[in-house]
């Protein structure tokens, strides 16, 4: 579940003071330019085969000569301390189709909008890449993050032979700022990579404060000779870099908020070419033959601790009512402290639920997503316990459900592109209610999480008002959306988000109507179109 402490404007201005000069702005002035990100942006451009890149373009961040404009990076992100190490072990990547970059999914998906039409059997494997070139890749995610965000790219790199366990990430507090002991972590993961794969250098990605982190531990000679590359993902730019660096921003990529320079598919293609030196020949996830392989974390958000005390289970789910389809789960897990679990197999062509129970007293939480379609080893559970600041925050009751919906790429309620979500439930004892579209104007282009419930001071109504707290957190918002809940659940919450307006690409999840006194329920869409 989504939760943040912090004050998002002192945060901010925290950011701004850092020796990475990242601009600071309010979330109220981000509405327009999301996360603060000025025109001017950082210019970077990928060098091919020989890897440099033109580093710190003259409209940079503040206290970058020649830039008038603002700053590459606004905020979005300081990383932050905690107990989350390496995670990236597991079976290699499978899949792709090396027909100029497209993939094999889409067309006419007839009733079904998340169907896929072409390729129902997947993909074949392209050919590995030689360990010369596919070096370790380590994450090192920003504020509020966690590898959840590198996952969509670790897909894509492993479709076009980069072996998936060699893209390894860093997870740690997201709330934290001991900048020099997030470093230290890096360090430990790096030093790790090298021994395992017996290499001599790996790639380092940093990703908002986390290319904080990231510049803090490049800036130790000796550290900085383990690292052959290093991208600088919509942060602190390549400025006083002394290895090749790359630095895609929302000004290099335009039209592409802060989170979304992290997961998209431009991104992607600027991030593979650098390390590479080469064109990606896959650039959609599409699914790939062999039976996908799931590994993750359920983790306390935003401290990215293990959620020990829980169980995990897995339950396949009846896709057109979102109700488990068997009467025992697909998999079960006991979360210990570094909140690892898996691996799990599924079926690309299925949806599954993901429900986090107490060992003790407690509601479950339960976590839907859209279908897998290759192996990871980034799903990540976000989730916290009764005391945590989303469940304190939240109006919970017996005759309600409640939902927090959530997607790696950035929710637009403002310009040309606006997401629409339309949530509708049916319920024979309760009563039905017609959808509505959570995606209202005061969300904003800069949020990643979105809670829905029935607000205490409108029960039983959908007023579509924000809902208190959520809307002073980062990357969040709330709105008031009644849907009625029974115990056990009888009936169905659809949600429809089309992406950025796209209506060609309803992306549908179907979830049972849990009460919410007992039961909290996050809801994942893929930052890309399935």
């Amino acid at each position: 579940m989504l939760e943040m402490r912090l004050d998002q404007k002192k945060l901010l201005c925290v950011v701004a003071c850092s020796s990475l000069l990242i601009a600071c702005s309010s979330k109220e002035d981000t509405m327009e330019n999301p996360i603060g990100a000025g025109a001017g942006g950082m210019g970077a451009a990928s060098g091919g085969s020989g890897g440099m890149t033109a580093s710190g373009g003259q409209g940079g961040s503040i206290g970058n000569p020649g830039g008038a404009s603002g700053g590459a990076s606004g905020m979005g992100g300081a990383s932050g301390a905690g107990a989350g190490g390496a995670s990236g072990a597991g079976a290699g990547g499978a899949g792709g189709d090396a027909s100029g970059g497209m993939g094999g999914a889409g067309g006419d998906t007839g009733d079904d909008p998340n169907a896929v039409a072409e390729n129902p059997d997947g993909v074949d494997a392209l050919q590995p890449l030689s360990d010369e070139i596919a070096l370790p890749i380590v994450f090192v995610h920003g504020f509020a993050g966690s590898a959840q965000q590198y996952d969509s790219q670790a897909q894509r790199f492993a479709a076009n032979g980069y072996p998936l366990e060699r893209i390894l990430d860093f997870d740690h507090d997201g709330a934290g700022f001991d900048t020099a002991g997030y470093a230290n972590g890096v360090d430990d993961v790096v030093d790790k990579a090298i021994a395992d794969f017996g290499v001599e250098q790996v790639y380092l990605v940093g990703h908002s404060r986390g290319t904080l982190v990231s510049s803090t531990y490049l800036g130790d000679a000796a550290r900085a000779a383990k690292i052959a590359k290093y991208i600088s993902l919509d942060g602190g730019g390549c400025l006083g870099v002394s290895v090749p660096c790359l630095e895609p921003t929302q000004a290099s990529i335009p039209g592409q908020a802060h989170v979304e320079v992290a997961t998209s598919a431009e991104s992607f293609r600027m991030q593979y070419e650098f390390l590479v030196g080469a064109a990606p020949a896959v650039v959609d996830i599409v699914p790939q033959k062999a039976p996908v392989t799931l590994r993750g974390r359920a983790v306390h958000f935003p401290a990215n601790t293990g959620r020990s005390g829980t169980t995990l289970e897995v339950w396949t789910l009846d896709d057109a009512t979102g109700h488990r389809a068997a009467e025992m789960p697909l998999a079960t897990f006991e979360i210990g402290a570094d909140g690892n679990w898996g691996p799990v197999t599924v079926d690309s062509r299925k949806r599954y639920e993901f429900a986090l129970v107490p060992t003790a007293e407690g509601s479950t939480h339960h976590l839907y997503m859209q279908r897998f379609l290759r192996d990871t080893n980034f799903v990540r559970l976000l989730s916290g316990d009764a005391e945590s600041a989303t469940r304190m925050n939240t109006n919970s009751g017996d005759t309600h459900s409640s939902l927090v919906l959530m997607r790696m790429r950035e929710w637009y309620s403002g310009g040309d592109a606006i997401d629409t979500i339309e949530i509708g439930t049916t319920s024979p004892s309760a009563g039905d209610q017609a959808a509505v579209d959570a995606m209202r104007p005061y969300v904003g282009n800069a949020t990643i999480g979105i809670h829905v419930h029935d607000a205490a001071a409108s029960p039983g109504d959908s007023t579509l008002e924000p809902l208190p707290y959520f809307g002073t957190q980062a990357f969040q918002a709330g709105v008031d959306v009644f849907m009625p809940a029974t115990e056990p659940p009888d009936g169905t919450i659809t949600i429809t988000n089309n992406p950025r307006g796209d209506a060609s690409k309803p992306q549908v999840i179907r979830v049972p109507n849990w009460a919410s006194s007992g039961h909290a329920m996050s809801v994942l869409f893929a930052d890309y179109a399935q």
